[in-house]
């Protein structure tokens, strides 16, 4: 059996190889479709800074309250950035100098790879 992530935590259900094999072509079959696909790779950009954000906050000792509190805002505004959520660029350059971090945006040309 695979653990879910909410399994993981605690809070879900196994799902047996069989399902998840399912799952991942069903997801194959969707990002087939143009439009699918690039809402696929724009949620996995937002994901990924999200991810990068809570490590380097993890990695620093800090929770999201505290790091809130060092920004004046609340914990869920962390939270929202942290799940990928849409965030502003002036919150993602205070969140990144709270942190003692360079946020570095580019542009590239071209289709990133899925995994």
């Amino acid at each position: 059996m695979v653990k879910t992530k909410e399994a993981r935590r605690g809070k879900g259900r196994m799902i047996s190889k069989q399902q998840a094999a399912r799952y991942e072509e069903y997801k194959k079959k969707q990002l087939a479709d143009p439009a699918v696909r690039k809402a696929y790779e724009e949620g996995l950009e937002e994901l990924r800074l999200g991810v990068s954000i809570a490590a380097l906050r993890e990695q620093l000792g800090l929770t999201q309250t505290q790091l809130a509190a060092m920004l004046h805002t609340s914990p869920s505004v962390i939270s929202r950035v942290e799940n990928g959520e849409n965030v502003e660029l002036k919150t993602l350059q205070r969140i990144a100098r709270a942190l003692n971090a360079t946020l570095k945006i580019e542009l590239v040309h071209g289709t990133p790879a899925i995994e």
